[in-house]
């Protein structure tokens, strides 16, 4: 008798532990697709950038860094959330993730017109921070959500939340309606508004050190229907 109720009590323990567990369980959000299929670099776009900076490996990507440049996606996207994982594989090493970004370079740099979202390691000073900035580069155009002490259209993160080289960091990026907003490793630190374009190309950066990513994951959102001018410029044909 007593072994049978040690049984019972037992497993209404197990039960409670497991529904516990199931609790603390994050769900799975629906409506991500992956924007990288494991294998190759299909729906990505090399831009002044060598065939080999960007290569696609089990898993992730990895970026060489050299030469300066980026890969962007083959369609424009409005509204969406992104999500990827990084590591760089120098300290203080340097990349990016640009946002609503223009097709095409904007000459006489090797970059694009677009919204950036720092990847930088070990670097802080008054101006510029590591992993959380969000600025605004070459004429796009962006009102940060707390003033930049020099008046740059960039946000500093309201805290540091990265982990250094050598380790995988998350970012959570929220773009709808021209405002955008940055989660690093769970927490929104940083974000604008107003952004112009709204609605364009996103890319990888590559800039001069060897950087991973992986878990690229979009999940677009409804269209606000940006104007004409709010539009990145198209890829050239």
């Amino acid at each position: 008798m007593f072994a049978a109720r040690l049984c019972i009590v037992f497993a209404v323990a197990l039960a409670c532990f497991s529904s516990a567990v199931a609790e603390d369980k994050p769900k799975e959000e629906k409506g991500f697709v992956s924007l990288y299929n494991g294998k190759d670099l299909s729906g990505w776009v090399p831009l002044n950038v060598a065939k080999d900076t960007f290569q696609p490996r089990k898993g992730l990507i990895f970026s060489t860094g050299k030469p300066t440049g980026v890969m962007r996606t083959e369609k424009m996207y409005e509204n969406f959330i992104i999500e990827l994982e990084y590591r760089h594989l120098k300290a203080k090493g340097n990349a990016g993730l640009f946002v609503w970004s223009d097709g095409v370079i904007a000459k006489p740099t090797p970059f694009t017109r677009s919204i950036e979202v720092q990847i930088l390691d070990g670097i802080e000073t008054k101006n510029y921070t590591s992993h959380g900035d969000i600025f605004a580069i070459h004429g796009a155009k962006m009102t940060p959500d707390r003033p930049h002490p020099a008046g740059w259209m960039r946000c500093l993160p309201s805290e540091r939340r990265a982990k250094p080289a050598g380790e995988w960091n998350h970012y959570r990026v929220t773009c709808n309606d021209g405002v955008i907003k940055l989660a690093v490793n769970g927490k929104v630190v940083s974000g604008g508004s107003a952004a112009s374009p709204r609605k364009g190309y996103i890319c990888l950066e590559s800039e001069g050190s060897p950087v991973e990513f992986r878990n690229i994951r979009i999940r677009e959102l409804p269209s606000t229907n940006p104007k004409p001018e709010e539009i990145a410029k198209p890829a050239a044909k």
